[in-house]
C-alpha cells in the first residue's frame, strides 16, 4: 500500500511539473515572438484618455489601445515614446520615431504628414471658471488669459484669434505640456483653458461644481496618424505606414475603433470612427 502511494506521489509531482515545463514554454515562446517583431516607434503625449499612464504603471487610453491592436494586426511591436508636443516635427525628421499618435489633428496639416485614415472626429472646446461672467468666446473677459498646449490647434487658433477679438485673448499661455495648461489653469494662473472637449470632460469630472463650458465649440476635427511625407521618394515605398494604414481601415471597418472609444466612454457629441467617406 504504502509503494502505491509512493509510485502515485511521484506520477502526481511529475505530471504537475510538466504542466509548469509546458506552461512555462508556451510563455517564453510568445515573449520570444514578440521579441522578434520589427519595433515601430511612436510618439506620444500625456493627454487622457488619449494617452497616459494607468495605475498598475501601463500605458492606456483611446490611442494606446487602437495603436497595440493596430501594430498586432500589421506585426509590429510598439515603442512608445514620450515626446514634447511642440518639438513632435523635429523628433520625426531626424528619425527618432517612427509617426506621431496622441489625439493628432489632421485638418490644416494634410500636406505635412503622410496620414493613416481617420479613425476619430473631435471637438475643440473652451473651459473656464465657473464665476466668470463670460458666457461666449467673443464676451470673454479674462485677464489672465487662456492656456494651451504649445505646438496644438488650439494654440494657433487663438494666437490668430488674438489679433481680432478681445484684447485680453492676447494673453495665450503655451505650456510644454497639457499637463502644465491644466495646472495653470486650476491654480488660477490663467482664466481659461481649451483643448478637445472629451479631454477636458475628464478634467471637469475630477473637478466638479469648478468651472464650466463657454457656449460654443472652437471647431471639428478629424485624428489621425502621422507619418513622415517624403520629398525625395516614393511615399509609398513607408512600409510602416502601409501597414498600420492597412490595419486601421480593417479595424474601421470590423467595428474595433468604436469598441475602444466606447471602452472610454466617449462623449455623444464626439463621432467614432472618423470621417465616413475616408
Amino acid at each position: 500500500m504504502r509503494k502505491y502511494l509512493k509510485i502515485m506521489i511521484i506520477l502526481s509531482i511529475s505530471t504537475i511539473i510538466l504542466i509548469i515545463t509546458g506552461c512555462t514554454k508556451k510563455s517564453s515562446s510568445k515573449e520570444n515572438a514578440k521579441k522578434d517583431l520589427p519595433q515601430i516607434r511612436i510618439g506620444v503625449d500625456i493627454l487622457k484618455p488619449f494617452f497616459y499612464i494607468d495605475r498598475n504603471g501601463n500605458y492606456a487610453g483611446i490611442d494606446a489601445d487602437i495603436a497595440k491592436e493596430a501594430c498586432k494586426r500589421a506585426g509590429y511591436q510598439p515603442k512608445f515614446v514620450e515626446i514634447p508636443w511642440s518639438e513632435r516635427d523635429r523628433y520625426l525628421e531626424k528619425n527618432k520615431i517612427d509617426c506621431i499618435w496622441t489625439g493628432f489633428i489632421k485638418d490644416q496639416r494634410e500636406d505635412q504628414y503622410l496620414w493613416t485614415v481617420s479613425y476619430m472626429t473631435s471637438q475643440l472646446a473652451v473651459i473656464t471658471d465657473k464665476h466668470s461672467p463670460s458666457k461666449t468666446l467673443k464676451d470673454f473677459h479674462g485677464p489672465g488669459g487662456i492656456a494651451v498646449r504649445a505646438g496644438s490647434t488650439a494654440e494657433q487658433i487663438f494666437l490668430k484669434k488674438s489679433k481680432t477679438m478681445n484684447q485680453n485673448l492676447e494673453n495665450v499661455y503655451s505650456c510644454g505640456t497639457f499637463s502644465q495648461a491644466y495646472t495653470a489653469f486650476v491654480k488660477g494662473y490663467t482664466d481659461a483653458l481649451s483643448s478637445h472637449k472629451i479631454v477636458l470632460e475628464n478634467l471637469m469630472k475630477d473637478n466638479p461644481g469648478t468651472c464650466r463650458y463657454l457656449d460654443e465649440n472652437l471647431m471639428e476635427v478629424h485624428l489621425g496618424v502621422a507619418f513622415k511625407r517624403e520629398k525625395t521618394q516614393r511615399n509609398d515605398n513607408n512600409e510602416f505606414y502601409k501597414k498600420i494604414n492597412k490595419a486601421m481601415k480593417q479595424m474601421k471597418q470590423d467595428g474595433t475603433l468604436t469598441k475602444i472609444q466606447k471602452k472610454y466612454k466617449v462623449l455623444q457629441s464626439e463621432k467614432t470612427g472618423g470621417d465616413e467617406n475616408e
